[in-house]
């Protein structure tokens, strides 16, 4: 008989990402490129949609619901809410926003 062995706890190191996050959008040098660095909450999963590649990281996306509206550097907007991968959302606490 197989004995599995329990895996270790990941630890996560800040506040993690999921609906009722308050986010900023960061620019990571890939995807879109948002002016200002908006502030959001995200209000639902992004879909189905191809974020990055399977076994490359970087695949999940939110929908973020903006506070003002926000546009992109190449002047598309205003968005209320976009759908944005999760390596370009950080978490904001309380005092940060």
């Amino acid at each position: 008989m197989f004995w599995k062995r329990p895996r270790p706890p990941r630890s996560v190191d800040g506040p993690a990402l999921g609906i009722g996050a308050l986010v900023r959008v960061v620019n990571d040098g890939r995807g879109d490129h948002w002016e200002d660095e908006p502030i959001g909450l995200i209000v639902a999963p992004g879909g189905n949609q191809i974020v990055g590649y399977p076994g490359v990281g970087g695949g999940m996306s939110w929908t973020v619901a903006f506070e003002r509206p926000a546009y992109t550097v190449d002047g598309r907007g205003p968005f209320e809410r976009a759908t944005v991968a999760a390596r370009q959302l950080v978490p904001l606490g309380a005092a940060d926003s």
